[in-house]
């Protein structure tokens, strides 16, 4: 009984200790945001609404928000802490797309998924020009790969 008990204690501190190692993109968002020489940028509503004549149309995806963490100009020190977190980001409501590996730069596109519909995509890169891309909106796969092949 007491060898039960132990062991569901060290169980239930396991679990406990992966779940605070995650990042969630609302945190690693707050984390850099305030981050000296960040450019940061959010367009959403009317913002987006006035942008839209001068933007691509491609098929129906509806773009609905932009928010952008630009880490660019940042000193060293916060490129790479950058780096660390976006590789350890883990969202239970993202999934993996795309992940790419070059030689000095990562990239990693997650997406949210509802009702076969692509809702949000969160693009993360890292290297010497870091930044985060977060979009909200209705996009359909085939949306995406049109925007991939240039709108062809």
């Amino acid at each position: 009984m007491m060898k039960n008990k132990i062991l569901a204690l060290m169980v239930f501190a396991l679990l406990a200790a992966g779940l605070q190692a995650q990042t969630t993109l609302n945190e690693l968002y707050r984390e850099f945001a305030g981050a000296e020489n960040v450019t940061k940028v959010n367009l959403n509503g009317l913002a987006l609404m006035l942008a839209r004549p001068f933007m691509e149309d491609h098929g129906s995806g509806k773009l609905t928000s932009i928010r952008v963490l630009s880490l660019e100009e940042c000193r060293q020190e916060v490129k790479e802490r950058f780096s660390r977190a976006a590789l350890s980001f883990r969202d239970e409501e993202y999934e993996l797309f795309l992940n790419a590996n070059d030689k000095d730069e990562k990239a990693r596109i997650f997406v949210k998924i509802e009702d076969e519909v692509i809702r949000e995509m969160v693009i993360m890169t890292m290297g010497d020009d870091p930044a985060l891309v977060h979009l909200k909106g209705k996009f359909r796969p085939s949306d995406i790969d049109e925007m991939s092949n240039g709108g062809r």
